[in-house]
């Protein structure tokens, strides 16, 4: 069922209004180098364009012997993709995604890269034959976060990221200092849709969930990141 936050929450299309509400927006892949090919899933019946296959992660999305239990269309797929970090090709990939986000990164976040850490890698996958295809509301275990859609159908409908309230950036402070993230400073809720081949970047402790799917599929590889000094990170969170 789509919840009241969802029918409540308008849609932001405007980058410098999503930065001075926290949430950083950033073409990290160019949607000309996409290819196009037949929907993975039969109840989506566009074509899905992605960038899997021109970055080799096509077998992301492969179902293995620990995932098999979990591929019941119950809910969306989820792998972590931690362990794959020092392949070539995943290696590649986080390389790619933190020279292109790294001069944002600096501007919004930190005041050096050092500052902070990976910490975890894993794709989701939604589609509309997932009986729940909404991740709840919720904080990430992290201190940033970095969520990239590379892979969508032309037909998706819904599956927004919805957030909650205001969280001041560093760009936003007249200190040069980054302190730690504020408290949301009001629960206005509002959507970012999820571009092909963009990223959205924004703190851990920013409320968030997904909405639900209404038709089509798209996936995202997920990164996120903690501080290095354990006493400024509060990413232990649920």
């Amino acid at each position: 069922p789509i919840s009241m936050s969802a029918l409540a929450a308008r849609m932001i299309d405007d980058d410098a209004v999503l930065i001075a509400k926290g949430v950083v927006r950033h073409q990290v892949f160019d949607p000309s180098e996409y290819s196009k090919s037949a929907a993975s899933n039969p109840t989506s019946p566009g074509p899905i364009t992605s960038f899997l296959p021109s970055l080799g992660l096509l077998s992301i999305k492969e179902v293995s012997p620990f995932n098999q239990s979990l591929e019941d269309n119950e809910y969306a797929y989820y792998k972590n993709l931690l362990e794959d970090k020092d392949t070539p090709e995943m290696k590649k990939f986080i390389t790619q995604v933190l020279s292109s986000c790294t001069p944002l990164l600096l501007e919004h976040f930190v005041n050096s890269i050092d500052e902070i850490k990976l910490d975890d890698v894993f794709c989701i996958s939604y589609n509309s034959s997932q009986h729940d295809s909404r991740c709840a509301k919720h904080q990430d275990p992290s201190d940033i976060t970095v969520n990239i859609c590379l892979e969508r159908t032309e037909d998706l409908g819904g599956s927004q990221i919805m957030f909650y309230g205001t969280k001041q950036l560093k760009s936003s402070t007249s200190s040069s200092t980054p302190s730690t993230p504020s408290t949301p400073t009001e629960e206005e809720v509002f959507l970012v849709d999820t571009r092909l081949g963009c990223c959205t970047i924004h703190y851990g402790a920013h409320p968030h969930e997904t909405s639900v799917l209404t038709s089509g599929e798209r996936t995202n590889i997920v990164l996120t990141f903690v501080y290095a000094d354990q006493n400024k990170s509060g990413a232990s969170r649920t």
